[in-house]
């Protein structure tokens, strides 16, 4: 075989070398991760048509999802970044559209612009505060989960904005377009929400309103199940609301190895039509009132338990829960929880995640396991 003469064989060198000092910073300056989450396991529920239910759940803490995230420096304290995420129901394979997707840029100075398909303010700001929006997860959520803690819904067509944050305060915002040609209001949303964190207190407000929601295809939210809509025997209607408007507070106090936390929200439905006869339904109001607290008993052990009283135009629920975590490894944690829920006035009890009860008395035991990867 033929070597290369020193000339050339220097040339290489100098090629090699001025291509790593090149490529090194590019490579070091973007980052990608695959990252994901999955959360199954076992549930009874009685009263559930007259009968006990059992049943595998597909994420009672949190919905199973698999994600991509990425970045790229772009100097000066600005980056570019991405996050898409799909969900998905391990027990059967199903996929579920209930996840965020979006692109945007992000500055130390200015703060972050995304646009894609996002949460709203009530997420970012407000459920936090609540237990289903933080340890509790899907079966700790308001009734019908009507202000949204629960994240049931996401906003398509969204312009987010997060502030900096100045000392202990955030801020920030969504606009969700129609985008429907003539009808700029129709199916449009926008929410504005605040945080303070400072020592062992830490308080959000957040605000949501929508026009027209469901009322096209190619606006923020798709027509929906209106919670407490249905006819005798506990069917659902798919509708139109003319106006929607939800605001939420909340606050924790941190004290030793004790978090203590209260929320109040208050979700109001108005201009309700059914989306395939047209017929008008009448409004639906709730106002939520959550006290919840949680132990770190230990590094691996932790207990958290709450309190929620819903009142409604109409009816009433009262709901207490607790639940217990043992974190195995870093990634992986095994959990019980109990819930139980009583209705008044006739309406049925609903605990989130499960069928109706077929009464105002509802009561879930579950186990789980929950690894992050």
């Amino acid at each position: 075989m033929t070597r290369p003469s020193p000339q050339k064989a220097a040339l290489a060198a100098a090629c090699a070398a001025t291509f790593a000092c090149l490529s090194a910073p590019t490579q070091a300056q973007s980052a990608v991760t695959l990252y994901g989450e999955i959360d199954a396991g076992l549930a009874y529920a009685n009263n559930v048509g007259g009968h006990a239910q059992y049943q595998l759940t597909s994420g009672l803490i949190d919905g199973s999802f698999w994600g991509l995230q990425g970045s790229e420096d772009l100097g000066g304290g600005m980056k570019a970044l991405f996050r898409l995420e799909r969900g998905f129901a391990p027990a059967n394979g199903e996929e579920r559209n209930d996840h965020p997707y979006y692109v945007g840029l992000e500055s130390e100075s200015f703060g972050t612009l995304t646009l894609g398909r996002q949460y709203d303010s009530v997420h970012d700001y407000f459920a936090p505060f609540t237990l289903t929006g933080g340890t509790g997860g899907t079966a700790f959520a308001h009734p019908f989960d009507n202000d949204n803690a629960n994240n049931t819904y996401l906003a398509a067509n969204a312009v987010k904005y997060e502030s900096p944050k100045f000392g202990g305060f955030t801020f920030g915002g969504m606009y969700a377009f129609s985008n429907g040609a003539g009808r700029f209001a129709d199916n449009r949303a926008y929410s504005l929400g605040a945080n303070y964190a400072g020592g062992a207190f830490s308080a959000g407000v957040a605000w949501l309103h929508n026009n027209g929601r469901g009322a096209n295809g190619t606006g923020a939210y798709e027509p929906f199940a209106l919670p407490g809509s249905g006819d005798a025997a506990g069917s659902v209607i798919d509708t139109f609301v003319g106006k929607q408007d939800t605001i939420g507070v909340g606050a924790n106090y941190i004290i030793g190895d004790v978090t203590l936390g209260a929320a109040w929200s208050r979700a109001i439905q108005t201009g309700v039509v059914d989306a395939d006869s047209g017929a008008g339904l009448p409004s639906v109001g709730f106002s939520n009132y959550e006290l919840n607290a949680v132990w770190q008993v230990t590094q691996a052990v932790s207990l958290a338990g709450m309190y929620v009283y819903t009142k409604a135009s109409a009816a009433h629920w009262h709901e207490g829960a607790v639940q217990a975590v043992y974190q195995v490894s870093k990634r992986t944690d095994v959990y019980a929880e109990t819930v139980y829920q009583r209705a008044s006035a006739g309406a049925p009890a609903v605990i989130n995640a499960f069928d109706p009860a077929s009464g105002r008395n509802q009561l879930v035991v579950a186990t789980g396991i929950r690894h992050r990867f």
